[in-house]
């Protein structure tokens, strides 16, 4: 199978075909990105998807990504990772963290 070649899903490995019992990573992920925001917003088509007032505070702040370990199964997948989503959970685990000094 050829690659995709369009923004956003070029450099992804999306051709290959999954097995039972393969393991794969899920890794979503949102960065704000100050030259591609800038681009973006000059850019007509996009610019109309996008809140540029909303965008302000969040410039220099950086990005997030959650990854999950995927096992596939006969019927779809399961997730097999264990890691926090709230924003309270999150805090915790990083605050017990750096109080065990990890």
């Amino acid at each position: 199978m050829e690659r995709i070649n369009r923004p956003g899903v070029k450099k992804l490995r999306t051709n290959r075909v999954l097995a039972e019992n393969m393991v794969i990573t899920v890794e979503p992920g949102l960065y704000f990105i100050d030259a591609l925001i800038d681009a973006a917003l000059a850019n007509p088509v996009q610019a109309r998807h996008l809140n540029a007032d909303a965008l302000k505070p969040l410039r220099n702040f950086g990005g997030v990504r959650i990854e999950d370990d995927v096992v596939v199964t006969k019927t779809g997948c399961e997730v097999i990772s264990n890691v926090p989503r709230e924003v309270a959970d999150i805090e915790r685990v990083l605050a017990e963290g750096r109080a065990a000094g990890r």
